[in-house]
């Protein structure tokens, strides 16, 4: 049970990094001061390595949640009902997941940009 909280946790960790750095890219003026770019390069190597960190538990952690499913997750007053919903939920769940990615990858141009701007490598 430990296990499924943990992966619960790492998953919802993950959309709250996701919508930090989405309200503060959407904040963030263009052109900003030199210091709150510095501050945002910041932010964004923050964020991204506690993304980094619950993604990567959401994975381990799915590994034996799949495994372990039909003991702990399974209800038998829901019945069969419950895999149309967990098969829904996840496909909703890797949708988010990629946009997630495609966001990051976008941002990470501009912190790349930014970084060049500021001789940081």
């Amino acid at each position: 049970m430990t296990i499924n909280y943990s992966h619960d946790m790492a998953t919802a960790l993950l959309a709250v990094s996701g919508l930090i750095m989405w309200a503060i890219y959407q904040r963030f003026p263009d052109p900003a001061a030199a210091e709150l770019e510095l501050y945002f390069i910041t932010i964004y190597k923050t964020v991204t390595r506690l993304a980094k960190i619950s993604f990567s538990w959401m994975v381990i952690a799915g590994v034996p949640r799949f495994y372990y499913f039909m003991e702990y997750d399974w209800s038998p007053m829901a019945g069969d009902l419950q895999v149309p919903t967990v098969i829904i939920m996840h496909i909703v769940m890797i949708f988010l997941v990629v946009m997630g990615i495609l966001f990051w990858l976008r941002l990470g141009k501009r912190i790349r940009a930014l970084k060049l701007k500021h001789n940081l490598g």
